[in-house]
């Protein structure tokens, strides 16, 4: 696994480097404002980030995004946001929309959010996926947070392209592409799973508030 993971890692930095399209201008001002589409307790939803997509000025600069509300049951749960590779089996075309999630309280105000070291690769695989994804996964506790929203776009710097590191085998590509994130888009096919979880979410950490410039 470890081999083919790195293969289809190294597939997106033989691609080589993707510049971001310039994200249209901020249309929405407010995280009040958002349009918030509901999320079922339990299943998945297929959504798009695309040139139709609002668009907001994040702190990471400017990107389109969607915005969902989550569901009130009554145990914990886990949230997984998977972003599917896209392209086809030519690397040089492959390109991929690396997810943050924002989770946002009743108030509009963010509780804490996901940054890209926490994306882990799936290939389709056990059934893992359908195609190739990067995904992050947040466990919510309703009876222990006030978290109502989640927001998921990507950072603008990703425009910005970076030197690559030595590649010598699977392992060093893939150091090589969670370093350079070759092959990043504005806009990506994504899908968002709910299932029943146990964990709890650890208390809300102090940090910089990705919604505000």
């Amino acid at each position: 696994m470890a081999l083919a993971r790195g293969l289809a890692l190294a597939a997106l930095i033989a691609a080589g480097p993707a510049a971001l399209s310039a994200a249209p201008p901020a249309q929405d001002t407010d995280p009040a404002h958002f349009r918030y589409e509901p999320l079922p307790a339990d299943g998945a939803v297929d959504f798009a980030i695309d040139k139709a997509s609002p668009t907001f000025e994040f702190q990471s600069g400017p990107s389109a995004f969607r915005a969902f509300a989550l569901p009130s049951p009554a145990r914990p749960y886990v949230v997984e946001v998977r972003s599917f590779v896209q392209g086809g089996p030519d690397p040089r075309r492959a390109r991929v929309l690396y997810p943050v999630v924002a989770v946002l309280t009743d108030d509009f105000l963010v509780s804490r959010s996901t940054d890209l070291e926490l994306l882990r690769f799936d290939l389709p695989l056990l059934e893992h996926t359908t195609a190739p994804a990067y995904r992050v996964t947040l466990p919510v506790d309703p009876s222990a947070t006030h978290e109502r929203y989640l927001v998921v776009f990507t950072p603008a710097r990703l425009a910005t392209g970076r030197a690559l590191p030595p590649i010598t085998n699977p392992d060093s590509a893939a150091e090589a592409a969670r370093f350079a994130f070759l092959g990043a888009s504005p806009y990506g096919k994504l899908r968002i799973t709910l299932r029943p979880g146990e964990m709890r979410t650890a208390p809300p950490q102090p940090a910089a508030d990705p919604l505000v410039p």
